[in-house]
């Protein structure tokens, strides 16, 4: 959990704004997160540009699965478990800088793919549906794919598991992310 911790800690999304040349903190949503770094340096790996956003997107994804993937490997599931709740709480709640830290949005789908690889993947796949398709119509594609990205995990995650202690800690995984997203300035 302290390992996952730490890894949530660093604020690799600034730090890549920062590379980008531009301050997520200040003018981002005062939560900086990979949505930030491509609002504010463009998209991912374009012509005109390094691709920041790309980098910050997987940089946000890893800092979820490798210290979740390294403890299941390592020791047991649990132990990928503890490490994400880690991740979560130290993204929220960075021990590093003074801001708060991102939503954590992403780090939790780098967790839920670590623990369960074929319901975090299809979770993540349905995000990406929704988002093109709310991006057709013209609507909130973010919170669309988030919601459902979120809502399909644990069910996808039973299918895939079907094991209901484990369930249980996802439930609360799942509480720590509502948390952070309920005290996250907008």
């Amino acid at each position: 959990m302290v390992g996952g911790y730490l890894a949530g800690s660093i604020p690799l999304t600034a730090m890549i704004g920062r590379a980008a040349r531009v301050d997520v903190v200040r003018r981002g949503e005062a939560a900086p997160g990979s949505a930030d770094v491509r609002s504010l340096a463009g998209p991912g790996w374009g012509l005109a540009g390094p691709g920041w956003s790309l980098l910050a997107l997987t940089g946000d994804l890893a800092t979820g699965l490798l210290p979740v993937a390294i403890c299941i490997v390592t020791w047991s599931w649990w132990a990928g478990w503890a490490a994400g709740l880690g991740v979560l709480l130290g993204t929220g709640w960075p021990l590093v800088g003074r801001q708060s830290g991102g939503p954590g949005v992403v780090a939790f789908a780098g967790v839920a793919i670590a623990l369960s690889p074929v319901a975090g993947l299809l979770a993540l796949l349905l995000a990406a549906l929704v988002a093109g398709t709310a991006r057709l119509l013209g609507r909130g594609r973010r919170a669309a794919a988030i919601a459902v990205g979120f809502g399909a995990y644990p069910l996808l995650f039973l299918l895939d598991q079907a094991d209901v202690a484990r369930l249980a800690g996802i439930g609360v995984l799942y509480l720590v992310a509502v948390l952070r997203a309920a005290t996250t300035r907008r």
